[in-house]
């Protein structure tokens, strides 16, 4: 797999996991035993890679990612440290 789209995948896969454990209804609207295919209007050869890739075994079910916002971090007020040996005990 090119190193691009599994960065991707990985990625929206990350998203969607979190979204699904933030919006436990939207579970229900997959069937059991169905893939999920994470699509994203914006990145066709993205989504021609995965389309392409497809093991039809089970039921599909295709989701839109929508939009992803910008990743934040969670530091707050991080500062520089002159002496690192009194963060080891």
């Amino acid at each position: 797999m090119n190193e691009y789209y599994r960065a991707k995948l990985n990625e929206l896969l990350t998203e969607f996991n979190r979204y699904l454990a933030e919006h436990p209804a939207f579970v229900e609207k997959i069937p059991n035993g169905a893939e999920v295919v994470l699509l994203d209007k914006r990145d066709l050869g993205y989504n021609r890679f995965v389309l392409e890739n497809l093991k039809n075994d089970h039921p599909i079910i295709y989701i839109d990612v929508g939009e992803l916002t910008p990743v934040r971090s969670r530091l707050r007020q991080p500062t520089i440290v002159s002496s690192p040996r009194a963060y080891a005990g």
